[in-house]
């Protein structure tokens, strides 16, 4: 799990960080905002009320939903939802690598006990 988890805020009222970002991955890996809400430890409201407010954030939706039943249902994550996930992703990369010796640093400050190897 990376040190560093930005929260990015694209505006003063849009904000992108890593709840939503876990969630849009787990979505795209699980195929459901329901699952994914499960596997997060988050209700399905929540979840929905997340996914929601990113499709109107951005000019098109982020993750697309079929109506579940007997055929199934299911949710996906679009093209856009893909590069944003990828963004910040490779945001999450370049901070980690670029703070990598200070939070080194920190953590030897730790007690021995509680530093992670």
């Amino acid at each position: 799990r990376p040190a560093i988890r930005p929260r990015v805020h694209l505006t003063p009222d849009v904000l992108l960080g890593p709840g939503k970002i876990d969630l849009l991955r787990l979505v795209d890996e699980k195929r459901s905002i329901s699952a994914a809400a499960r596997a997060m430890g988050m209700s399905y409201k929540r979840a929905w009320q997340l996914v929601d407010v990113l499709n109107r954030d951005f000019d098109a939706p982020v993750v697309t939903t079929a109506t579940g039943g007997r055929g199934g249902g299911g949710a996906e994550l679009t093209d856009l939802g893909r590069a944003i996930v990828g963004r910040y992703t490779a945001l999450e990369e370049r901070l980690n690598a670029a703070a990598s010796t200070e939070v080194a640093a920190l953590r030897r400050l730790l007690p021995k006990g509680r530093r992670v190897r």
